[in-house]
């Protein structure tokens, strides 16, 4: 409780991980960041530095990284040169330079990272991998899972055209930005050895990054995963289907809900929590991170699971990528 904690970044993300830490009893904040713009629910009195050399003289032990993507590496180095544990918003990095070199100076100062997929703490995701590990559906074999959100609705308080999640300079586009969805099916089901792509402009918003994305991914043993991501559904729709020899997993983000169809069971198992609130996997993250901290446990997902996400994304965006890079 007595770690000194740098956030650095304070829009949406970073006022939440804020809240949360002083919820569980770290007070010893401080702040980087480089807008002055009032906040939205921030209501604490925390010291605010808009150099990061000078944030980073306090002497942190750990920071949060929750700028924009294409500044998480370059604020990662410099808070790892500091002697900083790293809590790397998602994605890792808007693309694979450096990353290696910020890989080794963690090593060399025996310092932890952790990328913030919470998507891993969520309850039902839990309980389908467990369903899965224990043979419920058999060997796995294929995977559908897609999110949808309308990019307007995130936050109404901003014009969604200037956001990063909009702009592809910024690391913005459905493949990073949601690519929640892509650490989960590398999660289930290990590296990925196939990766096909196919990026969709066709709706009516005003952003230079992809609108949506179908993404194939091919694991061992002939496993595979199709991917969609898109800034346009509206009500918003977030499902994966798990299917394994011998039955299938649904989980419902929006529904609050999962089920389990198998032929070892007479009935399908289906649990619902109409009360969930998403915090909480905020919460467990972070608190996994510290205890993780504490113990001298290398978090997961860490470094390297971070790399193979943004390798997966890059890969199948580069349609996108080269489109900007003719245009440019």
């Amino acid at each position: 409780m007595k770690k000194k904690i740098l956030v650095c970044g304070v829009g949406s993300i970073g006022e939440r991980h804020i809240n949360n830490l002083i919820s569980l009893g770290y007070k010893n904040i401080s702040l980087y960041r480089v807008r002055n713009l009032p906040f939205r629910i921030l209501n604490h009195d925390l010291p605010v530095y808009d150099s990061l050399d000078e944030a980073l003289k306090q002497c942190p032990d750990i920071a949060f990284i929750c700028n924009p993507t294409h500044l998480h590496m370059s604020t990662s180095i410099q808070c790892a040169k500091s002697g900083c544990h790293l809590f790397i918003e998602k994605p890792l990095s808007h693309n694979l330079e450096h990353v290696n070199t910020l890989n080794n100076l963690l090593n060399e100062n025996q310092k932890y990272a952790m990328i913030g997929y919470m998507m891993r703490f969520h309850p039902f995701l839990l309980k389908a991998k467990t369903w899965i590990d224990k043979g419920m559906i058999g060997d796995t074999i294929f995977a559908l899972t897609q999110w949808g959100e309308y990019l307007p609705d995130w936050h109404p308080w901003e014009d969604y055209r200037e956001s990063y999640a909009s702009k592809n300079e910024m690391g913005g586009g459905v493949t990073l930005t949601l690519s929640h969805e892509i650490d989960t099916m590398i999660w289930l089901f290990g590296n990925v050895l196939e990766i096909k792509g196919m990026v969709n402009t066709a709706s009516s918003l005003e952003i230079d990054s992809e609108h949506a994305i179908d993404i194939l991914l091919r694991f061992k043993k002939g496993k595979t995963a199709n991917i969609h991501l898109d800034y346009i559904q509206k009500p918003p729709q977030r499902t994966t289907a798990i299917i394994g020899k011998t039955g299938k997993i649904i989980f419902d983000y929006y529904k609050n809900q999962v089920q389990l169809f198998s032929e070892q069971i007479k009935e399908p198992i289906c649990h619902t929590d109409k009360t969930f609130d998403k915090n909480r996997l905020f919460v467990s993250e972070i608190k996994y991170f510290l205890d993780c901290i504490n113990r001298k446990i290398q978090p997961k997902p860490g470094i390297m699971e971070g790399i193979e996400s943004v390798r997966v994304a890059l890969e199948a965006k580069k349609e996108m990528d080269n489109y900007h890079a003719k245009t440019n």
